[in-house]
């Protein structure tokens, strides 16, 4: 029988995409926000790397649970 739509792993997987690239997205942008408040406000100071390290251990964990979620729709038998 022909599938009408795609799949629910397909969907799963599309959803977990777009949730990551976003999180990317807000991530460089804030970053950037960040790097520009530190040089403006106190450069004699510099944070933004803790910043940038938390914000990365987040985005790894966020990456490690869908990638987990994304592998988990994958590989089933019909």
């Amino acid at each position: 029988m022909p599938r009408s739509g795609p799949s629910k792993g397909f969907i799963a997987r599309e959803q977990h995409r777009a949730l990551l690239t976003a999180h990317a997205l807000l991530m460089i942008s804030g970053l950037l926000i960040c790097a520009v408040l530190n040089r403006r406000f106190s450069p004699e100071r510099f944070w933004v790397q803790w910043v940038a390290i938390a914000w990365g251990a987040l985005f790894v964990a966020h990456l490690i649970s869908f990638s987990r979620g994304t592998l988990a729709t994958m590989g089933k038998k019909r």
